[in-house]
């Protein structure tokens, strides 16, 4: 995920702090979940896990509405 598109996505779902972090350090700068989750510390595996699934659905759903290809093409 590009920058700009994480930042959207970060603003659409109110993300700050720890959560908006780890997600931005996994989508954004392509670290593993727990790689990302040994960083921050404070996030269970899971969280991080639901945390990353949230931005991901999010960017999937304005991809989808706005027909725009998906991440992965």
């Amino acid at each position: 995920m590009k920058p700009e598109e994480f930042e959207a996505v970060a603003k659409l779902l109110r993300s700050t702090g720890q959560a908006k972090k780890v997600a931005r350090r996994v989508l954004v700068d392509g670290l593993k979940q727990a790689e990302a989750m040994r960083e921050v510390n404070k996030m269970s595996r899971s969280s991080v896990s639901n945390t990353v699934g949230r931005f991901r659905a999010a960017d999937k759903l304005i991809r989808s509405a706005y027909s725009l290809p998906s991440e992965d093409e």
